[in-house]
């Protein structure tokens, strides 16, 4: 029987991002994104595929309310929110990331996820 360890990272990154009205955003407008769970849903070795939940806290620090928006080019991901359903197949290694707007700014900052499977030989 195959195993499949996942391993994963968070890289988040906040560059000078365009606001409404085209103007770049100073630092102290950009949402601050955090980590807060990643959790494999469900794994199967069989067919080498995963479901990896994504959980983001972020902050505005305007107050405001906050919008996010998860892509990958590795497999499916869907978001609920701060909630993302991620669903990859084969080794990786895989990323996704979340972009994250305040209504109060119209400023974006990103966060990047990086996850590779192993496959452990059979048992």
């Amino acid at each position: 029987m195959k195993k499949l360890i996942l391993l994963g990272t968070m890289l988040a990154w906040s560059a000078a991002a365009s606001a409404q009205d085209g103007d770049q955003c100073p630092a102290s407008s950009l949402p601050n994104v955090s980590q807060t769970n990643v959790a494999t849903v469900e794994r199967n070795a069989d067919t080498g595929s995963a479901v990896i939940q994504l959980d983001v806290a972020a902050s505005d620090p305007n107050g405001g309310a906050l919008a996010y928006v998860f892509s990958s080019a590795d497999g499916v991901i869907t978001g609920d929110g701060s909630r993302g359903t991620w669903t990859v197949s084969g080794a990786g290694p895989f990323t996704a990331d979340v972009a994250v707007t305040s209504a109060a700014s119209g400023c974006t900052a990103h966060a990047r996820f990086t996850y590779h499977m192993e496959q452990s030989p059979s048992e």
